[in-house]
């Protein structure tokens, strides 16, 4: 998978506008290529200004076009957003620190929101009857090989998962992982 990085305080403020990363999540949970029209509908904003959306993110390379369709004599472009990795560089200590800290946090708070939203909705007799979400925290104790088995385990995963193709329902998901180092043993 290709991996986009983040590395400049240009790029960083194009990805990190909160309404791109609303349009980033429309069109990963429809999972199929959208036109700037029907993002435009599913986000209440107007069409130009996802167009201009697109057109910053595009420039990262983290939404493209998909194709051309002419409907009712109009060329309609469809985007989609390709299965790249987006490196933010959470593990730099610079000046743009903060602003990465600020977009893990709102990614992390906007899934887990969604995430007790589903269990406040989806209530049931029994765990038998539901659909199945949940959250799993722990420790687990990996060799530096392990490691890296898991983490490319689930992004082969994921990445297989990312465009749909299959019926299957959007899932969303938050995945943290770090090495416990000695001062955080305690």
């Amino acid at each position: 998978m290709d991996t986009i990085v983040l590395s400049g305080k240009k790029e960083l403020d194009i990805y990190v506008n909160p309404q791109r990363q609303n349009l980033l999540r429309h069109m990963r949970t429809a999972g199929v290529p959208m036109t700037p029209k029907q993002l435009a509908d599913r986000m209440g904003i107007s069409a130009s200004a996802v167009q201009h959306h697109i057109r910053q993110l595009a420039e990262l390379g983290v939404v493209e076009l998909h194709h051309t369709e002419r409907i009712h004599g109009i060329t309609a472009s469809f985007y989609h957003v390709p299965s790249k990795t987006v490196c933010i560089g959470s593990l730099l200590n610079d000046e743009l620190k903060d602003q990465r800290l600020a977009l893990m946090q709102a990614d992390l708070s906007r899934t887990f929101s969604g995430f007790t939203a589903y269990c406040s909705q989806n209530t049931a007799d029994s765990i038998q009857d539901r659909q199945f979400g949940d959250m799993l925290s722990g420790v687990v104790h990996l060799e530096e090989a392990e490691a890296k088995e898991l983490y490319d385990m689930i992004r082969a995963f994921l990445a297989k998962h990312e465009q749909t193709g299959k019926s299957g329902a959007a899932w969303e998901y938050a995945l943290i992982a770090y090495p416990i180092t000695g001062a955080d043993h305690a």
